[in-house]
Formats: structure tokens, sequence, C-alpha cells
């Protein structure tokens, strides 16, 4: 240590020596500007604590957010390195998959959505979209825009198909590709995947499904159910910050991608360049060799983190908390008269649960209430429930009973307030 100290003295010496010899570094080029800087950003950003659980972004892990204050690595350091093939293990752990091809994109969910059908689609490709709202349709006209034949499957709002209504949609239509919503939190409806896999294997087309909000909160394996491809993001079950889009491609997936005739349209998310950047095809020696993009090494701490957190947990008792919390915010929106969107309590999602907002009541003005008053976000619906509904995110860091008794308390409060009246 004192070797160290001293040398740092010597280096700090010769630095000071070096820089007086350029004299006088004060006078600096006067720039004439067209524009003054923003007024705004002369102070410096505040925030007020909340509790994140409209259902969207939650609170992140501890161990996620606290990582974020970390020291920098270099992208291409070996300790970053490591937090490349930690996180990949991770993602497969929660997934119970062994899949090869398993990585991040960078951006959100709608980037991994994006990504997936990129590499999968090739004009023309017959592709089956079960349509049970906004997120699906997201991805129906997503896959349009990479030039799929698309087929729409529709059920009304707060429904999903049954296994033997996806496989007349199979077999009618004969797809390339069928792709799934496992949890479509715009309604709170879950589509259970068991069978599935099957049904692709039988009639040779690839399964992409969006578990987006199902992934560390309910059940899914991979590999047990045959699944091709799924895509996610890291701000829900996996206890993240948004910014990040993990993914994972079966060999049956990977198959078809390398009989492709022409490449995948977006670089950023071409599977085989990040399988290369991603170590998975080429090895650690090649890190100069392999560049695609720049990694935002602070947002792979909060993943990696956030994965580390659910394992430490246990991926089944993370399932189980997300139940058991499910559980006890309807037994209390029961007691306050709160009647489910969904009929079907097989159908309903586990991380985010759906109300009908009541008769006389305002759902923006009870969003509004919340925020103001305890500092809680919820939201009112997204696109085809807006307005209907009072949407409640229970995920990750917030899937407790005590946080879930601290939200319903308030909703209690906000529905008997005059103020919420409509």
């Amino acid at each position: 240590m004192g070797i160290y100290l001293i040398t740092c003295l010597v280096m700090t010496i010769i630095s000071i020596k070096d820089v007086s010899c350029w004299g006088d570094i004060t006078n600096t080029t006067s720039f004439t500007l067209q524009y003054e800087k923003p007024e705004c950003l002369q102070f410096p950003l505040e925030t007020q604590p909340r509790l994140l659980a409209s259902g969207g972004p939650t609170n992140p892990y501890n161990r996620s957010f606290d990582s974020l204050r970390l020291p920098m690595l270099g992208m291409l350091e070996d300790p970053t390195i490591k937090i490349l093939f930690d996180i990949q293990d991770g993602i497969r752990y929660v997934l119970q998959t062994k899949n090869e091809y398993t990585l991040v994109y960078h951006g959100t969910g709608v980037m991994g959505m994006s990504g997936v059908l990129d590499n999968l689609i090739e004009p023309g490709d017959k592709v089956l979209v079960g349509v049970i709202g906004f997120w699906s349709d997201v991805g129906a006209r997503n896959a349009e825009r990479f030039g799929a034949n698309v087929i729409r499957m529709e059920k009304p709002i707060g429904s999903r198909f049954s296994l033997r209504e996806i496989e007349a949609g199979i077999k009618q239509h004969r797809p390339k590709i069928l792709y799934l919503v496992n949890g479509e939190s715009s309604t709170g409806v879950y589509q259970p995947l068991e069978g599935i896999g099957n049904l692709c294997h039988k009639y040779d087309c690839i399964t992409i499904i969006d578990v987006v909000a199902t992934v560390g909160q309910q059940p899914l394996k991979m590999d047990e159910d045959k699944i091709d491809v799924v895509f996610m993001n890291s701000q829900k079950g996996l206890g993240g910050i948004v910014g990040l889009s993990p993914v994972s491609y079966s060999p049956r997936a990977m198959s078809k991608v390398r009989r492709r005739r022409s490449l995948p349209r977006i670089l950023q998310t071409d599977i085989n360049a990040q399988a290369e950047a991603w170590f998975i095809t080429k090895p650690i020696e090649s890190k100069h060799e392999v560049y695609v993009h720049s990694l935002s090494v602070t947002l792979l701490y909060s993943l990696r983190e956030g994965l580390a957190r659910v394992a430490e947990e246990g991926i089944e008792n993370v399932w189980n908390r997300h139940a058991d919390t499910h559980r006890y915010v309807h037994f209390r929106a029961t007691k306050i008269g709160l009647e489910p969107f969904v009929a079907n309590p097989e159908d309903r999602l586990e991380g985010i649960s759906i109300f009908v907002t009541p008769p006389g009541k305002d759902a923006f003005k009870i969003e509004k209430y919340m925020l103001e008053k305890f500092r809680i976000e919820i939201s009112p619906g997204l696109v085809t429930t807006l307005g209907k509904v009072i949407r409640i995110g229970l995920i990750g860091n917030n899937a407790n009973r005590e946080t879930a008794a601290r939200l319903m308390d308030a909703l209690e409060i906000a529905l008997n307030s005059t103020e919420t009246n409509s």
C-alpha cells in the first residue's frame, strides 16, 4: 500500500509539471451562441418516492437498484464479460431452459418483440396471431411491418383461447409462426402455454411467446412446454430497470433463422450478430472483433442483480409469493365491492389484477387521488380498457402482503372519497 501511494504521488507531481509547461491554459476561444442554455436545466433533478403499482415498470429489487451506484466497468473487461455470462445463466434459470441462444437486446420489451419477429419472419411468411388485447394486437401489427401475411384469431376482451381453438386455427391456416401473449397485461388475461409447443411440433410451426407479464411471476417452463422463442423486459418480474429485453431461441427456431434467404432487417437485434457479441458462437479472445453496439453496463448490473435476487429466493418461491399476493388482493377487492374484469379466476394474471371501475366512479380521478394522497401509482386501464378499469400491478419487489395491504387500504379510502366521483 505504501509503494502504491508513493507511486500515485510521483505521478501527480509529474502531471502537474507537464501541465505547467503549456503556460496559461485559461485563454479559451469565445463562441457566439444562437440559443441560451435552458433555464430548466440549471437546477438538480428532484423526485419523491412512490409505489409503482400500475402494471407497468415496478419498483426494482433493492439489489438491482443499488447496483446502479457501482463503479463503471469498461465494455470489454473480463468482469463485464462475466456479467454477460451471469445474465445468460439467470435468464435460462427463470425460463427453465437450456437454450444456448439466450441473451439480451438493448431496448424495451417492444424491441425484443421486434427483434424476434425480424429474425424469424421472411416476406410472405404466414403468421397466426392470437389477439386478446392491446399487446397481442401490437404483435400482429408489428409482424405486418416485417412483411408477414398475418392472420388474426380474436377473442372478446377479458377471455383467452382454449387449446382446441388454437389447434383449429393452426390446422386451418397452416402458419409458419404462431404468436401468442402469455400474459395480456392490458386486460389482465393469462393464456396458458401447456400443449402449445406440442401442437406446433405436430403442425411444423414456430412458437413466439410474449412473456413480459408472466416471467418471474407465474410458472414458466420453456423447455418442458416446447416453446421456441420468448421475449420479455427487464423491469417487471426480473426486478430490474427499464431498458433491456431478454430473449431465448430454441434450436428449432435457430434452424429457421439459418435457413433465411435474406438478412434480418435490424442489425442491433440480428441474433447471429448478437450471439457473437455475447460469446455464444465466438470465443472471448475475439472480443475486439464482435462489436455490434455499445453496452449499457449499468443496466446490465441492474438486470444481473435482479436475476440474482430471484435466484437467491428460488424461482418456485417467487411464483408462490406472487400467487399469494394475487389471492390477497382479490380477497380485499371482494370486501370493498370491486368486480374482477376477468370473470374466470383461472384466466387471471397474478402480477396484474384488473377490476371494473365501480358505477359512479371515475378511473382517472381514482388514479390521481392515489398518486396525490398516497404516492401510489395505479392505472385507469390501457387503450382498449382505458377508463373502464382499475389496473393494479404488484410485481417483483412489490409482490408481498405488506405492500398489497398498503395499496388496498389506500384504494378503499379513494373509492369512499367524493373526490373520485364521476
